[in-house]
């Protein structure tokens, strides 16, 4: 493993162990300037809760750095008198894949309970060809009562998120929780702290924002306090080249490169923006594949639409199992996705010379 995976690894294991659910984002915010350190010259939190970062650089285009922080998990929307929970999803969750999983409740203190719904045993044939929904769902914490449950801390509004894990598997692979969108908070802190070690010549402002999973909330709020001249999303983004998808569902393949996002469901890139890109990652030695999705969003849908529009783009680094409790992606990607956002950054100026000669 090199110095940059290496380094990298690390601050993934750091940011995707870091609780973060929607709306309760701040010990990511601290690791984000913990981990940047001497490199900020200043930074903010407007009234979402959105981190804004301005990063020790010279003068240039204010270039602008964007990743969420907040992690799909759930919340406690009913308890009910024999101390079970009852949860709704925050963020796109598939309940199938929830059956049977350890999940951790964050009452007084975090307490590990499991996600259980009506036994295989006792239902029906006609039940069994119907795929659960968050309805028929439940959370065991081993409480025998509401009030003990209450006890506990859990009532309506409690926390509910994946238990905290990181794993080297095999070759350059990791698997944990989280590494949507932590590996893209790992990337744009390394982007940045690059850029302000070489001393580019950018306006560079690294925004870090919240409640991305429940509809890109954060996001709307950014643009008119920065006022950027071009922005660059960092994302996690689904790796379907996994067995029942067939290669013309292969969006992405992990292994394979940095993904640069050419169309999804909330944004079509500018062309001049993808080709730019396309130029960076061939110049520099950097693999990419080109993405089109249909089924996702990203905070660039709203980056792009506020002021007078902001050229942004995408560079995501694919994922196994996204919005699911074990997700895996490739080291070596990611550093693809690390190295080719801090190219786009510092060699903004010709991609925003050529637009407006």
């Amino acid at each position: 493993m090199g110095a940059m995976e290496s380094w990298l690894c690390d601050l993934l294991r750091d940011f995707s162990l870091a609780y973060g659910p929607p709306g309760n984002e701040d010990k990511v915010v601290d690791l984000v300037l913990k981990n940047l350190g001497s490199s900020v010259e200043r930074h903010w939190r407007d009234g979402m809760g959105n981190l804004f970062v301005k990063v020790r650089t010279g003068g240039g285009p204010r270039v602008m750095l964007v990743a969420h922080m907040d992690e799909v998990s759930m919340i406690v929307k009913h308890v009910d008198e024999d101390g079970f929970l009852y949860i709704a999803p925050l963020g796109w969750l598939d309940a199938r894949v929830l059956l049977g999983q350890r999940v951790v409740v964050h009452g007084k203190s975090p307490i590990e309970g499991c996600i259980g719904a009506k036994p295989p045993h006792i239902t029906t044939q006609e039940e069994q060809k119907v795929a659960p929904t968050f309805k028929d769902l439940y959370v065991d914490v081993g409480a025998a009562s509401r009030s003990e449950a209450e006890a506990l801390g859990i009532v309506n509004g409690t926390y509910v998120t994946f238990p905290a894990h990181f794993s080297r598997v095999a070759g350059s692979r990791v698997l944990g929780k989280s590494f949507d969108d932590r590996a893209g908070c790992v990337a744009e802190v390394a982007v940045s702290k690059l850029i302000h070690e070489a001393g580019a010549e950018c306006e560079l402002y690294s925004v870090f924002t919240v409640q991305e999973e429940l509809g890109l909330r954060g996001a709307a709020t950014i643009v008119e306090q920065v006022e950027p001249d071009i922005a660059f999303v960092f994302e996690c983004t689904v790796a379907a080249d996994t067995p029942g998808n067939p290669p013309s569902e292969h969006v992405t393949r992990i292994g394979r490169g940095a993904a640069i996002r050419v169309m999804d469901s909330s944004m079509l890139t500018r062309r001049d923006v993808v080709d730019y890109l396309v130029r960076q990652a061939e110049a520099n030695g950097i693999p990419y594949q080109l993405q089109v999705m249909t089924g996702s969003i990203t905070d660039a849908g709203r980056i792009h639409m506020q002021g007078r529009g902001v050229p942004t783009g995408v560079i995501s680094t694919p994922c196994r199992n996204l919005h699911t409790p074990n997700l895996l992606l490739d080291l070596a990607d990611l550093e693809g996705v690390v190295r080719l956002g801090f190219q786009a950054a510092i060699n903004a100026s010709q991609l925003l010379k050529a637009a407006h000669p």
